[in-house]
């Protein structure tokens, strides 16, 4: 691929993934501008929490005879891992060769970008006020014992179709949060966008290292979600600081004071948080933090 098609490459890639709504159809429109480049049969995309490195977006696709060759890519930007593609064929599809696979390498922090534009792209807005968090319990079979009324609620908020009944298959986006759950035998966290706000699922152990694993679902507290927003959003360490003084209820006087610059500065501060956020002011912004 050369510079000018790259680069053209690249922005019909972001322009995909700000458009999409949904991670199937994020997922559908990698696989489409892929294709030309790396003809597969189906994909599997998941995306991770940048600060835990759990999943937090997930959809597949695959061959209707079944997978039999894989072409792994890692979604990859300034260090930072963001999730991975994986590419697949079937059993009667030729497997991928050496020079798809350095294609592939070279193709991973495009796809990282078009992941983060997917979330931070579209505005920070307020999350489901009132709903109760809800609670599912996930047996050593890795399918669901039991779940409350909440739960099912917040379920359908990012695994349309979810499961409804005892001993149903575990969703994929939640395999890996109980996975990391029952391998460390800690609690873990995982902050999944929406397009109802941001939750927080936890997940922690029961019992033994085989035992049951508890998911907790509710909005994400401003606690949890500046520091993964902070990423997400790409804020700069003065615009980190900076919110954080208005989630306090501080004026923009008193925060320039603290940080030892005109107000004016923190202004031009605010406004590009406002930018990267797709909000109209310090009201929304807080709101928006404030699931």
């Amino acid at each position: 691929m050369r510079a000018p098609e790259a680069q053209d490459f690249r922005r019909a890639l972001l322009c995909a993934a700000a458009a999409a709504s949904t991670v199937p159809e994020l997922a559908s429109a990698l696989s489409q501008r892929i294709e030309r480049y790396l003809p597969h049969d189906g994909y599997t995309l998941a995306g991770l929490d940048p600060l835990t490195g759990v999943g937090c977006l997930h959809h597949d696709s695959r061959p209707a005879e079944g997978a039999g060759h894989e072409m792994p890519i890692a979604l990859t930007h300034r260090g930072v891992v963001w999730g991975g593609l994986v590419l697949l064929r079937g059993w009667a599809s030729r497997p991928f060769t050496p020079a798809e696979t350095r294609h592939a390498e070279r193709l991973g922090d495009t796809l990282a970008l078009a992941l983060r534009q997917y979330v931070a792209g579209k505005p920070l807005r307020p999350g489901r006020r009132g709903l109760f968090p809800g609670v599912v319990v996930i047996g050593p079979d890795d399918t669901i014992k039991g779940m409350t009324e909440t739960a099912q609620t917040w379920l359908n908020e990012f695994v349309p179709g979810s499961p409804r009944s005892q001993d149903d298959a575990l969703p994929h986006l939640l395999w890996g949060i109980t996975y990391f759950t029952r391998r460390t035998h800690s609690i873990a966290l995982s902050r999944i966008p929406t397009c109802g706000g941001w939750v927080a699922v936890h997940a922690q152990p029961l019992g033994g290292p085989h035992g049951d694993i508890a998911l907790t679902f509710q909005s994400a507290p401003a606690s949890q979600l500046l520091p993964a927003i902070f990423v997400w959003y790409g804020f700069t360490p003065r615009e980190r600081a900076i919110v954080e003084y208005i989630l306090g209820g501080l004026s923009t006087k008193r925060i320039a004071r603290l940080l030892d610059m005109s107000p004016y500065t923190v202004s031009d501060h605010l406004r590009s948080v406002y930018r990267k956020t797709g909000t109209s002011g310090r009201e929304e912004l807080v709101a928006g933090l404030r699931q």
